[in-house]
């Protein structure tokens, strides 16, 4: 998994790329929520290069959901590749997240959290 995150002053923008799973789902988790201090609120998940995804990644995605939510902000996805919907539909978890399909919608997430960047990159 490689994990690069965006940060504005409300947003997280993270990009997630290749497999999600028991593995490295607590480094995403603890990323995700690290990155959703105050005042950010908002994260927007572009996992449109995700190529797997197990239920301890569903787990990240919602504790990263919950965090958000307490915080009076949300969590929204952009462009889930193919496994990803799959195993969203599967657990009944797609209804828990707005979900913009599509590459316009990645480019203007990218754009709307490109000032004050941070990049992380995690491999397992």
């Amino acid at each position: 998994m490689d994990l690069s995150i965006t940060v504005r002053a409300d947003t997280a923008l993270c990009r997630v790329s290749g497999d999600v799973d028991i593995s490295c789902s607590p480094v995403l988790r603890a990323r995700l929520l690290a990155a959703l201090e105050p005042p950010r609120a908002r994260l927007i998940l572009d996992l449109s290069e995700v190529t797997f995804m197990d239920a301890s990644g569903l787990g990240a995605l919602m504790a990263a959901r919950r965090r958000s939510l307490l915080l009076g902000g949300g969590v929204r996805l952009v462009a889930p590749s193919s496994p990803v919907r799959r195993v969203l539909e599967a657990s009944g978890l797609h209804s828990r997240f707005p979900v913009e399909v599509g590459m316009a919608s990645r480019q203007a997430a990218v754009a709307s959290a490109r000032p004050n960047s941070e990049s992380v990159q995690l491999t397992s």
